[in-house]
């Protein structure tokens, strides 16, 4: 059932850049404190900035649902969130999030620190109160909002959280140089030998969403692994954010090559989430490929940063190999961390 609690501030501010007038009197604005549990989509206040697509309403349906509650710092003014997170709680223990990369607070440019301290301890007050024992905040990648991602962390760190796992992300930021630039030479003959061999680079035309997720499905199964989603998710994934859910393949002739599911995460971020290699085809090592391919594309649509995801085996331990390949590709690295608090002490 929805339920809606309002908390009103209970200080004013001034924001940086107010103008004062001739009268000396200053504008100011005032911001609430909203907890909604299982609200309807059209009553969660809306973000005010361009935020991830992992925090929307949409994609914390997509996640689990019923159960979610959503935390908002809403500026009376604009009527924008300005802060918000959203977390689902299992068995005494609250998750942000509770089915995708990360969650955790994200929080607009404009929201004055205190307002910000305000929210973390709103945060840990109604996790309480929602009957869990402790909280875990999985942070964005640092390279995604450096700034921001940092100041956050160390807010976090000061209202009694500890990191409890940090794993690296792998990203290449977008410029106008081309792919090949940071390449070692092996990876660069490796994208040679696919091209003499008439090897294509497409985006995924097809409506048709099996073809991919049997192709992820089998792939994963000849190399003793399963997917990190379930084939329903994933379908569900791309028939509900078509626009921000796409596949490419490496083809050789229709015989698919490799393929990944890459997900613009904001407007200016792809994520390679689901990559896959044909093992019949692992002396042309396709995946280099793919990412040159995946690379020109952010090129070509604006988008600053590729993010080719962590490196971790099924027990969450990094998988040499992996690291080396993407090192290859000229990646760096990027902590992603994940917060704990444990709601028992004050």
């Amino acid at each position: 059932m929805f339920r809606l609690l309002t908390i009103k501030l209970p200080f004013r501010y001034f924001p940086a850049g107010t103008i004062i007038d001739s009268s000396n009197t200053v504008s100011m604005r005032h911001y609430e404190m909203i907890l909604q549990h299982e609200p309807p989509s059209a009553l969660v206040p809306p973000f005010s900035e361009a935020g991830f697509l992992f925090n929307t309403y949409e994609h914390l349906q997509h996640q689990q649902k019923d159960g979610v509650y959503i935390l908002s710092a809403v500026n009376a003014v604009t009527r924008f969130a300005d802060a918000r997170c959203a977390f689902f709680v299992q068995s005494g223990k609250a998750v942000s999030p509770v089915a995708a990369p990360f969650g955790s607070i994200e929080y607009s440019s404009v929201l004055p620190e205190e307002v910000l301290d305000l929210f973390i301890r709103t945060l840990i007050q109604t996790v309480r109160l929602a009957g869990a024992v402790t909280l875990q905040l999985v942070n964005y990648p640092l390279c995604y909002a450096p700034e921001s991602a940092e100041h956050l962390a160390k807010k976090l760190l000061t209202h009694g959280f500890v990191i409890g796992e940090t794993h690296p992300t792998f990203y290449l930021p977008v410029s106008n140089s081309p792919f090949d630039v940071n390449l070692v030479p092996a990876e660069r003959r490796r994208i040679a030998r696919c091209l003499e061999a008439g090897f294509r680079f497409n985006q995924w035309q097809s409506s048709n969403s099996t073809d991919v997720i049997n192709f992820l499905v089998k792939t994963r199964r000849q190399k003793g692994y399963t997917l990190t989603i379930s084939p329903e998710r994933l379908a569900d994934l791309l028939h509900t954010f078509p626009s921000e859910c796409t596949a490419f393949t490496v083809m050789d002739g229709y015989t698919i090559a490799a393929l990944t599911i890459a997900i613009r995460v904001r407007h200016d971020i792809l994520y390679n989430f689901q990559p896959a290699s044909n093992p019949d085809y692992t002396a042309f090592s396709p995946m280099v490929l793919l990412t040159k391919g995946l690379y020109r594309y952010c090129q070509q649509h604006q988008i600053g940063l590729l993010d080719l995801g962590p490196s971790l085996d099924e027990n969450r331990q990094a998988k040499p190999g992996l690291v080396r390949f993407k090192r290859n590709l000229g990646a760096q690295e990027s902590p992603r961390l994940v917060f704990e608090r444990d709601l028992s002490v004050l």
